[in-house]
């Protein structure tokens, strides 16, 4: 399983690095994506091509894939064929929907006031970063102080923004918690593990 926002490098079969970017959008045999970096070598229809996935759900997944397009920094892989998964323990992440009201960001070492609070849902998180949904655009370097409450106790978080991406008429942001201490972060890992169990367990009464 991937996530939009998800990190990616796209590889020739001989290893060549062609492009850095991320997942756009993504379907069972197929990823859209996003291409930030060529390296000047290019893909066309048919070409076989290596996509290393750098998912927070399981870690560095690599696929055997075919190129569908490849146009106006935007590359489309089929038949994904899944050849190997390195797993990290920090690296798990897990699906939630949590609403967060924000109204303060880091500003060098200090906590200042938003001009404008914001309201964001949490999409999935992991010990180190998260994926969340707002109504407006945040900035790539932004610092925000998010407040987590789902975990055993509460946790108060500084999140950067990396990215944005436009996402069913709001925008998601892919985020890593900077600045957490140790056991803020094995508190985080904590959490996602007993999520994961919960939906888990979920899942197998709805089959039932």
């Amino acid at each position: 399983m991937v996530f939009e926002l998800d990190p990616c490098r796209v590889h020739a079969p001989t290893g060549e690095l062609l492009a850095r970017g991320f997942v756009r959008e993504h379907g069972a045999h197929s990823l859209l994506v996003e291409a930030e970096h060529f390296s000047g070598g290019w893909l066309a229809e048919g070409d076989d091509a290596v996509v290393e996935v750098l998912s927070d759900h399981r870690g560095t997944c690599t696929y055997d894939a075919v190129v569908a397009f490849s146009a106006a920094g935007r590359i489309e892989l089929r038949d994904l064929r899944l050849r190997e998964v390195v797993q990290q323990r920090t690296a798990v992440r897990v699906p939630v929907a949590v609403p967060i009201h924000v109204t303060q960001r880091l500003e060098g070492t200090e906590l200042v006031p938003l001009d404008e609070p914001l309201d964001i849902h949490v999409l999935d998180v992991s010990a180190h970063g998260m994926r969340i949904r707002c109504a407006r655009q945040i900035e790539a370097g932004t610092r925000l102080a998010v407040r987590f409450t789902q975990s055993r106790a509460p946790l108060d978080l500084v999140v950067e923004v990396l990215r944005a991406q436009e996402l069913r008429g709001e925008f998601a942001h892919g985020c890593r918690i900077v600045g957490a201490s140790e056991r803020v972060t094995d508190e985080l890992f904590r959490f996602v593990l007993d999520e994961q169990r919960r939906q888990l367990a979920q899942r197998s009464e709805q089959r039932a």
